[in-house]
């Protein structure tokens, strides 16, 4: 199962019910809405057929609100759109109700002024328009700046000051209403804070959700500028994840930076335990056409190779040709670079010491790849265990299950982690075979199957991780005293007396008998391991196997009624268990 998550934009191009639904079928785990674009009313009618989309699936997603943000814009140009060449020098008036022409444009922020300094460059339209600023007239509030290209300028485009610390909101009015209108009327479980310079700016955020008593909302800040960049320490300490947002960073940062900053963030949000989203730009080309790029599917890899929890989709899925199309090409480039992680991909990081949690979701990575164990069953109240197993990214699905469905929505963003609702135990009684049921129901095991159940006890309690077991998914047919440690797996024959075992028997067999004795001798050479219902430890079974080296099952009551001829069945001696089939057992 893909363990990379996938953020799917929706807009336009994904408004009905049914193109959502082909969004969730082709591996979309979150949906984005773009407040930045729309008005509240739209967003939730998009919301309505997403819940709608969920119902006819029956999969769960994440709802993330993505701020439009503290930004500057230019105001609106008076002819709708002007030419500029290089070297013409032009002014920028910080008079919001000027239209622009070439002689003088403005823009939506007064403070500017003082923010910027002879030298510095202002872009326009994400670096469409690059300019130097000539000269500071305080006495009019402009500045006066020389273009340094050739380019086109229309009205209410963005306009930037790289390496300038600017002194805007961490949030705006827009924002605040915006979030509340989220908060109340979406449900929804992760923001993502664009334009975010400094810790501040986030906690403006956690402050208003602790007022509308909605902690649990997740907030990923959006790196997108230096200012961002050198502060990213900081804004991590008060951050619940981090979106790298890489188009508005190449326009703020040199593009030979980016992934290189890319892959540091990553690093650091993995060492943190924190989940990471890779955003913008990563199958670009499939806005207009059916199969990515070499660099995108490049791009897209790297990502994940490199420690990512989610990769993200802005216009592909909101304004494309394409939607599914590029849900479905993210998702099979996701998988192939799972594929290859332990190849290919960078170390895990070392983990907290002081975090018992933490220390035994590193112990799990760890049994994981020596066992082969491909699922591992987590119960969560809170999620925290699900995202400590997710940081250490181990080679196998992890179920997390929960009993809130916002804890669940709260995990569609990390990596591997397939949450779902169950009801919460009276007590702790029948929980391992119950994490095995819930295995084998949702499909992530299959009898034979090992897996690894890590818990808290007593059930449902927060900070509370102190239980892990190996479990075999499988029926037990018999159970006794098992003598030796080997494990055999072989076709079963049953025999009444001697002379019915020795015609029987044949080569790697497993013997089940009710005893045996000396004339059994014949068979329990050809036989790979003895089951017998009567006996003990010095039984003619126990020692006879001893002495040959084969596993043997002493005092396995019901053997002979329980198994049939020439079934195949695993022989656990160490636990002294039978089971159905070939099972995987320790």
């Amino acid at each position: 199962m893909k363990k990379t998550k996938i953020v799917s934009t929706l807009g336009p191009a994904s408004t009905d019910v049914d193109t959502i639904v082909k969004l969730i079928e082709s591996g979309a785990n979150v949906f984005r809405f773009n407040f930045s674009h729309g008005d509240h009313e739209e967003h939730f009618d998009r919301l309505n057929k997403v819940h709608e989309a969920e119902k006819r699936t029956g999969k769960t997603v994440g709802l993330m609100l993505d701020t439009k943000g503290a930004e500057i814009r230019t105001t609106i140009q008076k002819d709708g759109k002007i030419e500029f060449h290089t070297n013409d020098e032009f002014r920028i008036s910080m008079d919001e109700s000027i239209e622009g022409t070439k002689e003088k444009i403005a823009v939506t922020y007064p403070g500017l002024l003082a923010d910027v300094h002879v030298g510095g460059h202002i872009l326009f339209d994400d670096g469409i328009l690059d300019s130097v600023i000539k000269e500071i007239d305080e006495a009019n509030k402009e500045l006066v700046v020389v273009a340094q290209n050739n380019a086109t300028l229309g009205s209410r485009k963005t306009v930037t000051a790289p390496g300038v610390s600017i002194n805007l909101p961490g949030i705006t009015e827009k924002d605040s209403s915006d979030i509340r209108f989220g908060l109340s009327e979406m449900h929804i479980n992760f923001i993502a804070a664009s334009f975010v310079r400094k810790p501040e700016d986030v906690l403006d955020i956690r402050k208003l959700l602790e007022d509308e008593h909605k902690e649990d909302v997740q907030i990923f800040p959006k790196i997108e500028s230096q200012e961002g960049i050198d502060n990213f320490e900081e804004i991590m300490k008060v951050s619940d994840g981090l979106m790298i947002a890489r188009g508005d960073m190449a326009v703020e940062i040199p593009a030979e930076n980016v992934p290189i900053v890319q892959k540091h963030l990553i690093h650091r949000c993995n060492e943190m335990g924190k989940p990471v989203i890779t955003a913008t730009q990563m199958l670009d080309s499939m806005i207009e056409n059916p199969r990515p790029t070499r660099a995108e599917a490049s791009d897209v890899e790297y990502a994940v190779l490199s420690g990512t929890d989610a990769t993200m989709l802005s216009g592909e899925s909101a304004n494309g040709d394409y939607p599914a199309e590029a849900v479905a090409t993210m998702a099979k480039l996701d998988v192939k670079a799972e594929n290859h992680y332990d190849e290919y991909g960078d170390a895990r990081p070392a983990f907290n010491n002081g975090d018992v949690t933490e220390a035994f979701g590193k112990q799990v990575a760890e049994m994981v790849k020596d066992l082969d164990i491909k699922t591992i069953v987590t119960t969560t109240s809170t999620g925290y265990s699900a995202r400590m197993i997710s940081k250490y990214h181990p080679n196998a699905d992890i179920l997390a299950l929960t009993f809130d469905d916002r804890v669940r929505r709260g995990l569609m963003v990390n990596w591997g982690v397939q949450p779902i609702v169950v009801d919460k135990p009276e007590n702790s009684d029948g929980m391992f075979d119950f994490a095995a049921k819930k295995a084998v129901e949702t499909g992530l095991a299959k009898e034979g199957d090992l897996i690894l159940v890590v818990a808290g006890l007593p059930v449902g309690e927060k900070g509370t991780t102190n239980v892990m077991s190996v479990k075999l998914i499988g029926s037990e047919l018999a159970q006794g005293q098992g003598v030796g440690d080997k494990t055999v797996i072989g076709k079963a024959f049953l025999a009444s007396n001697a002379a019915d075992a020795n015609s029987k028997a044949v080569d790697g067999g497993v013997l089940v008998a009710k005893n045996t004795n000396k004339d059994f001798l014949p068979a329990i050479k050809k036989a790979s391991a003895i089951i017998v219902e009567d006996g003990g430890m010095t039984s003619h079974a126990a020692v006879l196997g001893i002495s040959l080296g084969i596993p043997v099952i002493v005092s396995a009551k019901g053997a002979t009624e329980n198994i049939s001829d020439g079934q195949t069945i695993t022989v656990d001696a160490r636990r002294g268990i039978v089971y159905a089939g070939a099972a995987n057992s320790l």
